[in-house]
């Protein structure tokens, strides 16, 4: 028996229901670096959604005000798209957006079913697929969401270009993140570098291209991939300390202590590895009272150490006029000008600081 409801007007009430800005957001997070998998392989497969779930959960015509009262915005959304799927059980994005509610609200096993069942009435439903391998990726469950990948490349690369552009870019990232799950790291580098071709500014890509050029020793290309990341993101936690630990290996000590604080003071709760490497190396006083000592004798010397201490410390201002100090000593203007800057947020209106910006900038021009 056919629904009485045509389908195009199924997914139009869906997408009605998108008004509501508290519709919650979406089941598979946010952009971000997630606490649990801190400086192992940082799956951000989980935070690019190529379904924006989040622009269809809001209220459908089938809200009452006694739902309003009594339910959660994620259970109103539920009850709001099961009433749909009720209603016309054979429309598969019907299915596929109560499954995205579903997971919003904490149902992956319901949203599960949804999704299988949108696959039983659209064995191929981009959508559907889609979020069954984010969810895959979600339970580490790789060689599963290997399939549901390596099945929506030819779907997507088959679609006209003005459509497929971006979900296939996050397909292969979502690709070359498991094959690096899977320690599969030349295969994920090729699926990454074929995201970065169609879309070229997508950090989490250049993130993950990083980690799989760690894995298999190439230490330089992991380099260049984390100087792009942060160049979209010079705050970004992860990037900044895996930074740091390359830096650190090539003996620059002073600019691998500047990376781990940005990333200390950026980390997830609970996340210390940043802070340890930072411990290591000493107290901002000893360091402070070396490049003190040095300041004449050895310039080059003084600003490691003076650097290092500002980074062991953010807050001492006499290490922070020492760093600007010797950046100029050591003829780096703007160094020295982004040093005197940080010491007026320290202190502000310091003569001293004040001036040397003055005198930096008119030497500039």
């Amino acid at each position: 028996m056919e629904d009485s409801t045509s389908n195009d007007s199924v997914i139009d009430t869906v997408q009605d229901a998108a008004a509501d800005p508290a519709a919650p957001p979406s089941p598979f997070g946010q952009h971000g670096t997630p606490a649990d998998r801190w400086i192992k392989v940082v799956t951000w497969a989980l935070a690019v959604c190529v379904v924006g779930v989040g622009a269809y959960l809001g209220w459908s015509v089938y809200s009452d005000t006694k739902l309003r009262e009594t339910q959660s915005p994620g259970a109103r959304a539920v009850a709001n798209l099961e009433a749909i799927v009720t209603k016309s059980p054979n429309v598969a994005m019907a299915r596929v957006r109560l499954a995205e509610a579903l997971m919003a609200n904490d149902q992956q096993s319901e949203a599960i079913t949804q999704l299988e069942a949108a696959l039983q009435l659209e064995k191929d439903n981009i959508a559907a697929l889609t979020d069954l391998g984010l969810v895959a990726m979600q339970r580490s469950e790789w060689k599963s969401a290997e399939a549901y990948w390596t099945k929506l490349v030819p779907l997507l690369s088959g679609e006209d270009m003005s459509a497929q552009d971006q979900r296939l870019a996050d397909v292969y990232y979502y690709l070359g993140t498991t094959f690096v799950e899977e320690k599969r790291y030349e295969e994920a580098v090729a699926n990454l570098k074929q995201s970065i071709q169609i879309k070229r500014d997508s950090s989490p890509v250049h993130y993950m291209l990083s980690v799989a050029y760690q894995r298999l020793g190439l230490p330089d290309m992991q380099q260049q991939e984390l100087t792009i990341v942060l160049a979209f993101d010079p705050q970004e936690a992860q990037a900044n300390y895996d930074m740091g630990l390359l830096l650190l290996k090539q003996g620059d000590v002073a600019g691998a202590a500047e990376l781990f604080r940005i990333a200390a003071d950026r980390a997830p709760d609970g996340v210390t590895e940043p802070q340890k490497q930072l411990d290591l190396l000493g107290s901002a006083a000893t360091r402070l009272a070396q490049a003190v000592e040095l300041q004449k004798s050895d310039p080059k010397r003084a600003l490691i150490d003076a650097r290092i201490a500002a980074a062991l410390e953010p807050s001492n201002a006499s290490a922070v006029r020492l760093v600007a100090q010797l950046w100029e000593t050591n003829k780096d203007p703007k160094r020295a000008q982004n040093a005197w800057e940080r010491l007026l947020e320290l202190v502000p209106g310091d003569a001293q600081a004040t001036d040397a910006i003055k005198r930096l900038t008119s030497n500039a021009k």
